[in-house]
């Protein structure tokens, strides 16, 4: 079953992509915006002033920081296997962008 995962008000909520349908909610501290990271089978949610891990499969909470001090605002999650994709992301558009001008550069030069 393909899942899609949203954050919203305090919430992280799991929906099958195909319909929409609600798999699971689970609520986490009352905020506007609850920004998320899907990590293999855990996501990462920051809401509240606060940083939880979630179980993917079914929301349960396997730990949370109150990240004391920081405040409240909003934050940005980023995890080591995030990195790795967005990095082999970036290289696949530069390969494509690279193949483009050379293309454009030999039709160019032969006609």
């Amino acid at each position: 079953m393909e899942k899609i995962y949203i954050g919203m008000n305090g919430y992280v909520v799991c929906l099958k992509q195909k319909n929409g349908e609600e798999v699971w909610r689970t609520k986490l501290k009352s905020s506007q915006i609850t920004n998320i990271v899907l990590d293999e089978d855990k996501i990462y949610a920051a809401a509240g002033g606060h940083l939880f891990c979630l179980k993917a499969k079914n929301g349960d909470i396997l730990w949370k920081n109150s990240l004391s001090g920081l405040g409240y605002g909003a934050c940005i999650i980023a995890t080591t296997n995030q990195a790795a994709t967005i990095s082999a992301s970036v290289q696949a558009q530069q390969a494509s962008a690279v193949a483009s001008a050379t293309a454009s550069t030999t039709a160019a030069t032969s006609s």
